[in-house]
């Protein structure tokens, strides 16, 4: 090889190797470059220098630290990795992602969780583990109605249950009874409150989009149904569907399709998402004391009803809360996750104690337990 072509050789690898960083400096500020992987992105590793031991375990771990390191920041990452994503969904009708599946009309369903496995009606409970979910709840009964609170259990349906003529046609079930009805026939035979709004929500799902297309959470209107059924079970009359006022607007939590890391391409590719500002049932006032929704929600309100709620809650009671804070004189709803401590029932003195929890997370109901 003659010196010119090896230096043209060397030139073309250098190029191939600075060339992307180079063109990536200058095309930063022009592209997202927002974390849209839906985890925590490796940070620049560093020695340390706290003593001879330290410094030289640091050396060793800090090839395999930078090299994720570096994985995660490669130039144009995110864009080839969205790009690597489309093609998959519009080529290979693939999602890209074990957590999603593709489902008709451009809906999304979420797989992890059981979500579709309690759909099928294969992830069942023994006889045991429903015995053990009936004999916690029947211990926390006892733990409030000592304290003179009503105990209500609320189940809101996978999306997945409720929409699942939009499932692709491979995933099909393989029986009626699924792990949401054994563990409310369970419950209510024990003599414990339940609400299931399975019902409710079919009722209506043909004339209304109920769940967001491209997130794993009902919308406004879906939680109005669900809220409307625990207020019924717990006395409190609300307008049914058809006295209400729907205007439709977009906005969606497109959680399904950030998992995909294509929130973005969904929005400017596909039709906008459900969803509906809901007027016609009585607010009285209601006003927000606190609204965090990964720790607590605080309200209160003018309403008739002189009772506090106290609802221990997922991500699906975010939307419901206006309704049924605006139905009870003080509501208090912490997140079961991180955020809710026994000790807050005696702190907060309610009058009601819902535990809510979707269909995809009943095994919590296998290790709550309130007692003394």
């Amino acid at each position: 090889m003659t010196k010119g072509k090896a230096a043209a050789w060397l030139i073309c690898f250098a190029l191939m190797l600075l060339g992307p960083g180079a063109a990536y400096f200058f095309a930063r500020p022009y592209l997202n470059t927002e974390n849209t992987e839906n985890r925590q992105l490796a940070a620049m590793p560093s020695l340390s220098f706290d003593g001879v031991k330290a410094l030289a375990d640091s050396l060793q771990a800090f090839p395999a630290q930078f090299n994720s390191y570096y994985n995660d920041h490669v130039p144009f990452r995110s864009q080839l990795i969205e790009l690597n994503n489309i093609l998959s969904v519009e080529l290979f009708q693939d999602s890209a992602s074990d957590s999603v599946v593709l489902g008709k009309d451009n809906w999304l369903f979420y797989t992890d969780e059981e979500s579709i496995e309690d759909y099928k009606g294969t992830n069942l409970y023994t006889p045991q583990e429903l015995e053990l979910i009936r004999d916690n709840c029947l211990a926390s009964k006892a733990y409030l109605e000592k304290r003179g609170i009503e105990f209500v259990v609320l189940i809101p349906s996978n999306k997945e249950d409720i929409y699942s003529d939009k499932l692709p046609d491979y995933i099909s079930k393989r029986g009626e009874l699924t792990r949401a009805q054994q563990v409310v026939d369970c419950l209510r035979d024990a003599g414990i409150r339940v609400v299931y709004p399975r019902q409710e929500l079919l009722e209506y799902k043909d004339a209304y989009d109920l769940y967001w297309h491209y997130d794993t959470h009902w919308n406004n209107l879906g939680a109005y149904i669900g809220a409307k059924a625990l207020l019924e079970e717990l006395g409190v009359e609300v307008p049914r569907v058809e006295e209400l006022t729907l205007t439709l607007y977009d906005f969606s939590g497109y959680d399904l399709a950030g998992m995909m890391n294509l929130r973005s391409y969904y929005e400017n590719t596909r039709p906008s998402d459900v969803n509906y500002r809901i007027e016609g049932y009585p607010t009285n006032n209601m006003s927000v004391l606190l609204a965090d929704d990964a720790t607590e929600l605080i309200y209160q309100s003018d309403a008739p009803d002189a009772r506090r709620l106290f609802m221990v809650r997922d991500s699906f009671a975010g939307v419901m809360a206006p309704v049924l804070a605006s139905s009870f004189s003080y509501t208090y709803m912490p997140h079961w996750n991180g955020c809710f401590e026994q000790s807050m029932i005696d702190e907060q003195q309610p009058d009601i104690f819902v535990y809510e929890v979707v269909e995809r997370r009943l095994d919590i109901l296998l290790n709550f337990r309130l007692s003394e």
